[in-house]
């Protein structure tokens, strides 16, 4: 009986060993991510660089009219960057699993056009003379109105989610998909 005992007991321990090493799905929240899951924080994680905060330049009524120009070219070209390296990111990622690929080919090219708005928004700029008054005033109210309408435009990661139900849920899932999107 003691031998019996022994046994069963070294059967048992080995057991649990055993259940031990091969792991638990439970203890890896990886393990049990959907496929989409695992595109969303990939996606995210690679476009977290390029949505840090950045900041219009400073209008001084004082400053000259070409140091002002300079700083807003800049800016707008700070933000084109951004917005080709986004195109970049999402081109890498290729197309989320199980959605429908006409919603990620719609966000590549919503971003890409926002890309091309700020590029003809900064040429418009640039070609503007600083010493006319009368031009740079309508120019920077065309820029103006340029902006404005795709101020709008919350970026790759809302479009995506507006286009499926599961995708939304797994950019709701991850903490840097969070803070993209509430940014």
């Amino acid at each position: 009986m003691n031998r019996t005992t022994r046994a069963t007991m070294a059967l048992a321990a080995l057991g649990l060993a055993l259940s031990g090493c091969t792991g638990s799905s439970e203890e890896d929240p990886e393990a049990k991510a959907t496929p989409q899951e695992k595109w969303a924080q990939s996606l995210c994680k690679a476009l977290e660089p390029t949505t840090a905060a950045v900041s219009p330049p400073a209008s001084d009524a004082a400053a000259n009219a070409a140091e002002s120009k300079k700083d807003i070219v800049e800016f707008l070209r700070t933000l084109r960057e951004r917005l080709d390296s986004q195109a970049k990111v999402l081109a890498d990622a290729g197309a989320p699993p199980e959605i429908d690929p006409a919603a990620y080919d719609q966000a590549k090219k919503s971003v890409v056009d926002g890309s091309k708005t700020l590029q003809g928004v900064i040429k418009r700029l640039k070609d503007a003379d600083p010493k006319n008054s009368e031009q740079m005033q309508a120019t920077l109210l065309q820029v103006g109105e340029s902006l404005a309408e795709s101020s709008s435009y919350q970026g790759p990661l809302a479009e995506l989610s507006a286009s499926d139900e599961n995708l939304k849920k797994a950019f709701e899932s991850d903490e840097t998909c969070v803070s993209i999107m509430s940014s």
